[in-house]
C-alpha cells in the first residue's frame, strides 16, 4: 500500500514517466551537512526516479558515499539560482534544509534511495532511486509563468556552460549560450524588470562572462 501511495503522489505531482522534470536534489556531504544542487530527474518507473549527475559534482560523490537524498520541487528561479551557484551570487536569500533533507523553501519533497548506480559516458552516471515518501508543503494551485519557466531552463543550461568553461570546450559552450540567450528573450518579454526571473538573468549574464574572461588554464 505504501509504494501504490508514493506512486499516486508522483502522479500528482505531476511526474510523468519518461519526462525530465527539474527539481533541486539534497544530498549529505561527507562531514554530515547537507547539499543542494538543482538536477533533471526522470521518473522511470511507478516507485523510480533516474539522477544523472556529472562526475565533477558534489551530488555525484555524495550520493556515492551515501544513498539518501530528497528530490525537491519548486517553481522559484531564485532558489534554483542559489542552490546552483551558491556563494558566487550575492543578495540571494538563505536557503534551509533540515535532518531529513527537506529543502524548506520547497512546495514538496520526495525522500529517495539509491539502489542502482551505472555510468552513462565519461562524465555523467545514473543513479537509480526508490520513492520511499512524499510531502506537499504548499498544495495551493499557481498559475503557470512562461517567464519562470524560461528562468529555470536558463539556470540548467548556465550550470553546463560552467562545467563545459572549465573543460574549454568551446563549441558546447557557444551552444549553451546561443539556449541561454533564448531564454532571455522570452523572459525579457513577459516579465517585468523587477521580477525574480529577470534578476535570475541578470546575475547569469554576469556569472557567464566571468567563466568566459577566466585565463586559459
Amino acid at each position: 500500500m505504501a509504494g501504490e501511495r508514493v506512486s499516486q503522489q508522483l502522479d500528482g505531482l505531476r511526474f510523468d514517466m519518461g519526462s525530465i522534470c527539474e527539481a533541486i536534489v539534497t544530498t549529505v556531504n561527507a562531514d554530515g551537512a547537507p547539499n543542494a544542487a538543482p538536477m533533471g530527474v526522470t521518473r522511470v518507473g511507478p516507485e523510480t526516479l533516474d539522477l544523472k549527475p556529472f562526475k565533477t559534482s558534489t551530488t555525484y560523490g555524495n550520493l556515492l558515499d551515501n544513498p539518501r537524498a530528497c528530490v525537491n520541487i519548486t517553481d522559484d528561479p531564485i532558489l534554483f539560482l542559489s542552490t546552483a551557484f551558491k556563494g558566487e551570487v550575492e543578495g540571494l536569500r538563505d536557503f534551509s534544509i533540515d535532518e531529513g533533507l527537506r529543502l524548506e523553501a520547497s512546495d514538496a519533497s520526495v525522500f529517495v534511495r539509491v539502489v542502482d548506480v551505472r555510468d552513462l559516458s565519461e562524465n555523467r552516471t545514473c543513479f537509480t532511486c526508490e520513492a520511499t515518501g512524499v510531502e506537499i508543503h504548499r498544495p495551493t494551485p499557481q498559475v503557470f509563468s512562461r517567464g519562470r519557466a524560461e528562468a529555470i531552463e536558463a539556470i540548467v543550461h548556465a550550470t553546463r556552460i560552467q562545467v563545459f568553461s572549465l573543460s574549454e570546450d568551446d563549441a558546447a559552450v557557444e551552444r549553451l549560450i546561443k539556449r541561454f540567450n533564448e531564454c532571455k528573450v522570452v523572459v525579457n518579454r513577459v516579465s517585468p524588470p523587477g521580477s525574480v526571473e529577470a534578476r535570475a538573468i541578470l546575475e547569469l549574464e554576469r556569472l557567464i562572462g566571468e567563466w568566459r574572461n577566466r585565463p586559459s588554464r
